[in-house]
């Protein structure tokens, strides 16, 4: 159960860090704090998403 909770955590962190972390850089590349997006607040947020995403995927009954 932790190790699906990690590996999902991990996952989901990775992606919103980097949508964060280049989007801005990409739409908006005169901002010079957009950046800090993906670090502080997309990151950290799919991290706890994921956690939460790989909890409920481990109670979920096993399809093979």
């Amino acid at each position: 159960m932790i190790a699906t909770m990690f590996r999902w955590g991990i996952i989901l962190g990775v992606l919103g860090f980097v949508a964060g972390f280049v989007g801005p850089i990409i739409f908006t590349p005169e901002a010079n704090q957009g950046p800090l997006l993906g670090i502080f607040i997309t990151g950290p947020l799919g991290f706890i998403l994921g956690l939460i995403v790989g909890l409920v995927l481990s109670f979920l009954p096993s399809r093979y």
